[in-house]
């Protein structure tokens, strides 16, 4: 139960540092395309080169790609970041997926603390059978029965119940 708690905690702690990176990388790579782009459309080479250099490794490709579209042609193409390429749109995929693990994790590990509960009122309730049925050799016959009749019965639902709970192995 620990066990899933734990992994569901650092499947959210991966899943918020990929979601940070991705912030980080979109932010980044939205406000360097705007400067790019300005500095192309107010005809300035140098700082344009400049700024492409700045982008990450994996936004250049997009970027040549996206220029050689004729992005000034006067037909509105998108921006790059708007294709399936673009690696942070993968980084948010990769923080969705561990935040589904960190459910599946979550659930176990809820699914886990209700069988230990049970399994623990299995062990009061046998303790219970085995206290009753100590106590009905102390008593005179009627009582002794009564006794040995409660821990029968108690003794056959605990089995009855534990043969549906889900076993470890």
């Amino acid at each position: 139960m620990t066990v899933s708690f734990d992994e569901a905690s650092i499947d959210r702690t991966i899943a918020a540092a990929d979601i940070d990176q991705a912030s980080r990388d979109i932010t980044g790579d939205r406000a360097n395309f705007g400067a790019y782009v300005l500095a192309l459309s107010a005809g300035d080479e140098r700082t344009a080169e400049i700024l492409f250099v700045e982008f990450r490794d994996e936004v250049q490709p997009l970027i040549t790609d996206w220029l050689s579209r004729d992005p000034f042609g006067g037909t509105y193409i998108g921006s790059p970041f708007d294709t399936p390429d673009y690696s942070a749109t993968t980084t948010l995929e990769s923080a969705l997926e561990s935040l589904a693990s960190a459910e599946t994790h979550t659930t176990e590990a809820l699914d886990a603390r209700d069988n230990v509960g049970d399994y623990t009122l299995m062990t009061v309730l046998f303790a219970m059978v085995l206290f009753l049925a100590g106590l009905s050799r102390q008593f005179r016959a009627r009582i002794s029965l009564a006794l040995a009749a409660i821990a029968a019965t108690g003794l056959v639902v605990g089995l009855a119940v534990l043969v549906v709970l889900p076993t470890l192995l």
